[in-house]
């Protein structure tokens, strides 16, 4: 693992963008978790509705900006500097969590979906600007380890978030604590936000197609006509279709497969997002800075191994069964062994994602490089989306999360021709 705090770690080009993107996530995840307990436990059956069918719909708003406007936020990454736009992004992250102060004070649920998709539309504009602008602040040899810094940072903060969001709800300060939490981390994010250095205009003549569906197509037809883009987006949409499933079936797992309690549920998930991060560093340094996607086929074959033992490993699927906590849970031999190959399973996939990042930055002209970064938001949108439905429907029709993480685990094989063609492109020096 290389070491976790590089030399530009602590540098203004650097440590800003980093802290502001970590505090959004952090936000985004801990609202979200907090408005999903609040609906799991009374708010649902208040309006006469089931959980499950809110919950999801809950999400669904979140996800709907990224196909809406993700093609408008990367023009507008492109047009106009950066590093204000940084700023007002902020800003209104400041306002959405005054207003979901007020949806908690008064319990109203339309308020609070209002302000979760508000969230998901700032987290929109803000992804083409946070992976855009990091090539124009880091030297190409460190580049690699920036990616790798913000893709640990992003799982640590998801985790976070929805830890401490549950433990202040079960807590006495419940949404009181949430929304404390909550309005401080947008302060001090705007406050490192306004420290980003400036990086001047990527193409201050472009002209915004303000028709979204207009220039959604635009963008993603000119992102697919390049091979490099094109392949360096499937490969990154399905690492996080790969990671979403794996966190999504974590509670089934650890409590009917293994007999775990919400303790042993929230270990499952820190395992994997601890994972995504040490696979994450573990890519630059395997790679030493060097732009390259050859770790991805020996990392997809281990995912497929990895995928069979957990799949031989796990206990059948056990409606009734006796809830351990972590302490008696750890203290069985195959427990661990089973928690092993999830960590192993996210390493490498962060092996796999942080390369890709890197490749697509690398390989798009600097005029259009943030809209690269919204065509392949698009794409993981879709992605993460279309496989939440897969996976429901295959649940409903009786596979269990066991099976439905075989399954997804050999269809890594999908992803070979990719990743082939695509170190092939790299080591050509194939640019768009």
């Amino acid at each position: 693992m290389t070491d976790p705090r590089p030399s530009f770690f602590l540098s203004r080009r650097f440590l800003p963008l980093f802290v502001t993107q970590f505090l959004g996530a952090f936000n985004d995840n801990l609202f979200r978790q907090a408005i999903l307990i609040l609906i799991t436990f009374g708010l649902a059956e208040s309006v006469g509705s089931k959980a499950a069918v809110l919950n999801n719909l809950a999400i669904g708003l979140f996800i709907l900006p990224y196909f809406l406007f993700s093609a408008l936020a990367g023009q507008l990454a492109d047009k106009y500097e950066k590093s204000g736009q940084i700023v007002w992004i902020k800003l209104w992250e400041i306002g959405l969590m005054i207003i979901g102060g007020i949806g908690f004070y008064y319990t109203s649920l339309p308020l609070l979906i209002a302000v979760l998709c508000g969230l998901g539309l700032q987290s929109t504009f803000f992804g083409p600007i946070k992976y855009g602008i990091l090539p124009d602040l880091m030297k190409q040899n460190e580049l690699l380890s920036a990616n790798a810094m913000i893709e640990a940072g992003t799982f640590v903060a998801i985790l976070l978030g929805t830890i401490i969001a549950g433990l202040s709800m079960a807590s006495g300060y419940g949404v009181t604590g949430v929304i404390a939490i909550a309005l401080g981390a947008a302060v001090i994010g705007t406050l490192s936000g306004k420290m980003v250095p400036s990086t001047g205009q990527a193409d201050p003549n472009l002209k915004v197609t303000k028709n979204i569906f207009r220039s959604t197509h635009q963008q993603l037809s000119r992102a697919w006509g390049f091979d490099i883009s094109r392949q360096s987006i499937l490969g990154i949409s399905w690492i996080w279709l790969y990671g979403s499933l794996h966190l999504s079936q974590m509670p089934v797992i650890a409590k009917n497969h293994m007999g775990g309690d919400e303790t042993v549920v929230t270990l499952f998930m820190a395992v994997f997002s601890i994972g995504i991060g040490v696979g994450s560093f573990l890519s630059s340094k395997l790679l030493k800075g060097k732009i390259s996607a050859r770790l991805t086929k020996p990392a997809l074959w281990a995912l497929i191994l990895l995928s069979v033992v957990i799949y031989i490993s796990l206990p059948p699927f056990k409606a009734d069964i006796e809830l351990l906590k972590v302490a008696a849970f750890v203290s069985s031999p195959l427990n661990n062994v089973i928690a092993i190959m999830f960590l192993l399973a996210a390493i490498f996939a962060g092996m796999i994602i942080v390369p890709m990042y890197t490749i697509l930055q690398n390989c798009a002209p600097r005029a259009e490089r943030s809209r690269m970064i919204a065509a392949n938001n698009i794409v993981n949108s879709g992605f993460m989306a279309g496989g939440a439905i897969t996976a429901a429907i295959m649940l409903a029709v009786g596979f269990t999360s066991r099976e439905l993480l075989l399954l997804l685990g050999i269809a890594n094989f999908l992803m070979f021709p990719v990743a082939l063609k695509l170190h092939k492109n790299i080591e050509k020096n194939t640019a768009i």
